[in-house]
């Protein structure tokens, strides 16, 4: 219970900080608990608005979890080691050895939108004297807590990070891998990160970028349809999609783009016709080196949040400057921009 007599269950040790539209019905919880828990007043919420819109991203990626929910965490999962060298690469560790020194100095780490534990997993393993703590908006944060469970320095709660349950100046090191995008607000998830960063702290974090025209269309027609789909409709098509980028990936044939075509975002240059065609025209992720669900799932997470906001190089740096961060590290690639900045003040 907090100072405003406002109370938020634990249930099978996971804190459920959510608020207002976001927060499940607590009957069986008081039920269970009846005459235990002090008379007050539940959480409300002021921008119902903007918490139904994170309540549609929250059921999403329930839905995407309950697929695989250790996919990037076991041992047997292709897309975890896919996930940690691509990670490494992105943000400039290049090797755990680089990831490990710099992860030891940080006292309290958070890793912001935990997913089902992934990176929380691996900052513990780094920083194995310091406390790592994920905090993830959907129902897999259970899975993201029984995925840490061996580790005694990693906790899980769930909470949302536009309302994080956090002091100021609270955390030496924040991570927030692909999530604040997902967010009503990108900006604004961005900044609520940075109020909880110590000054002279680290944040990371990893933002989709802005493609060309003919992708953006494509990418915003089909997101609205997944938003009228059910749930066995959005697998549908994200399988679909996915076929659809093997097929392409199978030609293992190449184009020539003689010339810059600014007017679509097409650069010139040789490139395999999937990847041309991936870029360009339709999300339809492939890797050979995964196996077909893990394809599939990448295709949804893409397509079936209702939030997956893209942006600019100007964007980005302007968020870093209005947030005093100085920025040390800033990695562009087709994808998106993954960003290591210091908190000046």
């Amino acid at each position: 219970m907090c100072q405003k007599r406002h109370y938020y269950p634990i249930i099978n040790g996971l804190p459920k900080m959510l608020l207002g539209g976001l927060r499940p019905s607590d009957s069986d919880f008081l039920e269970r608990y009846r005459g235990m828990v002090p008379r007050g007043l539940l959480p409300m919420d002021d921008n119902s608005r903007e918490r139904s819109e994170s309540r549609q991203v929250q059921e999403t990626f329930r839905e995407k979890w309950a697929l695989k929910d250790t996919i990037g965490v076991s041992d047997s999962s292709p897309y975890k080691t896919f996930m940690r060298r691509w990670m490494l690469s992105k943000y400039g560790w290049r090797d755990e050895t680089r990831f490990n020194s710099s992860m030891r100095r940080r006292k309290l780490i958070l890793d912001a939108g935990a997913g089902i534990g992934r990176e929380t997993i691996n900052l513990a393993r780094a920083a194995k004297k310091s406390i790592v703590v994920g905090i993830e908006l959907s129902d897999c944060a259970a899975n993201a807590r029984e995925n840490v469970s061996s580790l005694k320095n990693a906790h899980i709660i769930q909470g949302d990070i536009l309302r994080m349950p956090f002091r100021h100046e609270s955390f030496d090191f924040v991570l927030s891998e692909g999530v604040l995008h997902h967010t009503p607000n990108t900006r604004e998830a961005f900044a609520a990160c940075c109020r909880v960063l110590k000054k002279d702290g680290e944040i990371a974090f990893y933002v989709y970028r802005r493609k060309g025209p003919a992708r953006e269309f494509t990418d915003d027609l089909l997101r609205e349809v997944m938003q009228r789909a059910s749930t066995e409709r959005k697998w549908q098509i994200a399988e679909k999609l996915t076929r659809l980028g093997r097929g392409l990936s199978e030609l293992g044939a190449q184009i020539e783009v003689r010339d810059d075509i600014p007017e679509l975002g097409i650069r010139k240059g040789r490139s395999d016709v999937h990847r041309f065609f991936y870029w360009n025209f339709l999300k339809c992720f492939w890797n050979d080196l995964l196996p077909f669900d893990e394809n599939m799932i990448i295709n949804f997470d893409w397509f079936a949040p209702e939030h997956a906001h893209r942006h600019t190089d100007t964007e980005v740096r302007t968020w870093c400057a209005g947030n005093n961060i100085d920025i040390t590290w800033f990695h562009e690639e087709e994808s998106g921009y993954s960003v290591r900045g210091t908190k000046t003040s």
